[in-house]
């Protein structure tokens, strides 16, 4: 067991159908938006409303944008939006379920070798946490 440690794997960064495409506030989308013009890049945003907070889905098929392929590393980690800060941790506003992505090969193989707790995931779980907090203010910038 242990914390977790990204294997650069890239499977958190691509998507194959929108469900899959990160939850993100508002002041992340704006944020984003900035990011990928500065890029010359065209992002597209879906608005829903969890448990009264509206948030974005995050359209994104095949490799994210600000993903680098070549290097295996988020060209924004420093400012990624939450939903990417937390994974492989995934969680469910409408239900509060906390699941962990069975698509992370960290996961796999530490599950492989005996099971996970939340305590391997201390930076994804501060993540989560603001997540929370956030959702349960019913505020979309704080």
């Amino acid at each position: 067991m242990g914390k977790f440690t990204c294997l650069h794997c890239d499977n958190c960064c691509f998507f194959e159908r929108e469900e899959q495409g990160p939850l993100v506030f508002s002041d992340e989308v704006k944020r984003l938006r900035r990011l990928a013009k500065e890029r010359g890049v065209e992002l597209t945003f879906r608005e829903i409303k969890v448990n009264g907070v509206t948030m974005y889905r995050w359209i994104i098929l095949g490799y994210c944008p600000f993903y680098d392929k070549d290097n295996k590393l988020c060209t924004i980690h420093s400012v990624k939006p939450l939903a990417c800060k937390m994974y492989p941790l995934l969680f469910n506003p409408r239900t509060g379920e906390v699941l962990v992505s069975k698509d992370c090969p960290w996961v796999e193989e530490t599950v492989k070798n005996g099971g996970i707790n939340l305590s391997d995931f201390p930076e994804e779980a501060k993540a989560l946490h603001r997540v929370v907090i956030r959702l349960s203010k019913g505020s979309s910038n704080g």
